[in-house]
């Protein structure tokens, strides 16, 4: 590569911050949306096991009561 004396190496370099910074802010940006991503699938099984959980108290519950009312009558 031959070396241009008109070429501002001052702004040469300040591009190459700028296309940095520009690289640098879009990294950020996925990583967080990443982090949001996992946290969502992450609140959605804990929500699903304890429905299951409810669900099967409910059960053991409705279970419970029916056996119950079948000992009273």
């Amino acid at each position: 590569m031959r070396h241009n004396p008109t070429v501002d190496h001052g702004k040469v370099d300040q591009v190459k911050d700028e296309i940095f910074d520009i690289f640098m802010s879009i990294e950020v940006e996925e990583h967080e949306e990443r982090k949001k991503s996992e946290a969502l699938k992450q609140l959605e099984a804990r929500r699903g096991i304890e429905k299951h959980f409810e669900k099967k108290r409910l059960v053991e519950e409705l279970d419970d009561y029916s056996g119950d009312d079948e000992v009273n009558h």
